[in-house]
């Protein structure tokens, strides 16, 4: 017996190439949009506080050590000239969100005339941070 193929049998295909390529696209656009938290390499031990509210992220985070080395995204800089780098940081502001943190051994002068330096460059709004006391 001999079998003879049909030449009108057809098989199911499925281009997948469009797929492929949306794929790929939504990946990259995921990739560019999405904020990545970065975590300050500047270990300081914040202070305690009942009324603690979420950690945001901020355009400027500002680190005083227990030292009393003050740090802007990680960056140490010295007291004299934070009032020029604040200025020139105030036009790139997105959010407008400024976060001191200040460890719970550092000096509190140091930290206040942070805030002041704040105040004199325009920059009146920040928040400090601490942690929630159990």
């Amino acid at each position: 017996m001999i079998k003879f193929k049909n030449r009108f049998q057809y098989k199911a295909h499925i281009d997948i190439t469009s797929l492929v390529d949306l794929v790929f696209l939504l990946i990259a656009f995921f990739m560019i949009t999405s904020s990545l938290s970065t975590t300050s390499s500047i270990s300081v031990q914040l202070p305690k506080a009942v009324q603690s509210g979420d950690q945001k992220q901020g355009d400027i985070t500002i680190t005083v050590d227990e030292k009393n080395n003050v740090y802007i995204n990680d960056v140490k800089y010295e007291p004299d000239s934070l009032l020029n780098e604040f200025k020139k940081r105030k036009a790139g502001l997105e959010k407008n969100v400024i976060i001191i943190k200040g460890d719970r051994n550092a000096n509190y002068e140091t930290i206040v005339k942070v805030m002041d330096t704040l105040n004199q460059a325009g920059l009146p709004r920040f928040s400090l941070t601490t942690i929630k006391s159990r």
